[in-house]
């Protein structure tokens, strides 16, 4: 009865894990493109627009992996 209990906690943790992760990663990646945008460019508004865009993004794949339920 333990060991259901602990694969449980454990599958728990690894998803709290990889919504943590994707909420980040979205957000350093497309703000990473945006900065090399703006480098190119030379301007600083892509920067910001890579953010929100991966914010947006990464908030709507965690919704549809696990909102959904």
């Amino acid at each position: 009865m333990s060991d259901k209990t602990d694969k449980d906690t454990q599958s728990g943790k690894a998803d709290v894990w990889a919504l943590i992760s994707t909420l980040i990663a979205g957000p350093a990646l497309w703000g990473g493109i945006g900065y090399l945008i703006d480098t190119a460019v030379g301007g600083r508004v892509f920067v910001i627009l890579g953010l929100l865009i991966g914010a947006v993004m990464s908030f709507y794949i965690v919704y549809v992996r696990h909102g959904r339920s």
